[in-house]
């Protein structure tokens, strides 16, 4: 095994939700999920000048990769998990990406 650096990203669709996905050294996603808005009953607000989106990097020498996300009082916590200890992780708050 070696080291391999995974950019985990977090990113509102115009579907009317979010995708997260871990991206490589290569650029290549290794992991994917989604979250729908209306699976929680949460709102965009009706315009936005652009969709919100974070991200963080994080460099590990892991076997498996696991995207996790679960919601967690007025928001989404999403985490990567490498041979099952948290390698990254995101939160998505509700009141900063503006959700109703």
């Amino acid at each position: 095994m070696s080291l391999e650096t995974y950019r985990l990203e977090v990113r509102e669709i115009e579907a009317g939700g979010i995708d997260a996905d871990v991206y490589d050294d290569d650029d290549l996603i290794v992991e994917s999920t989604h979250v729908q808005y209306d699976d929680h009953e949460i709102h965009p607000p009706d315009s936005r000048d652009a969709n919100p989106t974070d991200s963080t990097e994080v460099t590990a020498d892991v076997t498996t990769l696991d995207l996790q996300v679960t919601r967690v009082g007025r928001g989404f916590s999403f985490r990567l998990l490498g041979d099952r200890d948290e390698l990254a992780s995101v939160r998505v708050d509700d009141e900063e990406w503006d959700l109703e």
